[in-house]
């Protein structure tokens, strides 16, 4: 195995819900193929309707390799995040792109603890979308100081995640 597929399978991060709340089919991707090998397919209602899952993928297994690899959406297949190609490209090494994978993996866990602390055993549902419906029923009412600040604590530990993965994992325009 070489050090590009070392490092994502040690991230999963794209698969997870932690980077994505979702993945649009493209025009080369048969929905129905993708609903049958077990992918909750769904199609927006939006005027241009848009096929797709949401995030946490069904296919990632837990070791963080993907039961439909060889079948795969051509979104995931394309995807390829900020810190692997910098990897790829040598402009970090395979050691630096590995820790900055963990200090996210560890800072979505965190995030993950405190949303579970919050009451919220929503698993299946992405990260993001996970903080914002916590944000939404904690942000208007009153909560006890416990829960206030639990809640402050989920706010920041969200706003250090999206400054990391917008900085290291979002792919750039002007990245090659």
């Amino acid at each position: 195995m070489n050090s590009a597929e070392q490092l994502c399978l040690a991230c999963g991060l794209c698969c997870d819900g932690t980077l994505f709340d979702n993945v649009q089919l493209g025009p080369g991707d048969d929905a129905k193929k993708v609903k049958a090998l077990g992918l909750p397919v769904t199609v927006t209602r939006a005027r241009t309707p848009v096929s797709q899952f949401r995030q946490p993928c069904t296919a990632l297994c837990a070791d963080r390799t993907c039961r439909i690899y060889a079948d795969r959406p051509v979104q995931c297949r394309t995807f390829e995040c900020g810190v692997f190609k910098d990897a790829q490209a040598g402009r970090i090494t395979f050691a630096a792109a590995l820790r900055l994978v963990k200090q996210v993996r560890r800072k979505a866990d965190n995030i993950r603890r405190l949303l579970r602390k919050l009451g919220d055993i929503e698993e299946h549902r992405p990260l993001g979308d996970r903080f914002h419906r916590m944000q939404l029923s904690l942000g208007s009412g009153v909560a006890d100081e416990a829960t206030a600040h639990t809640f402050s604590e989920l706010g920041l530990a969200m706003h250090q995640l999206n400054l990391l993965v917008c900085g290291k994992f979002y792919t750039k325009a002007d990245t090659p």
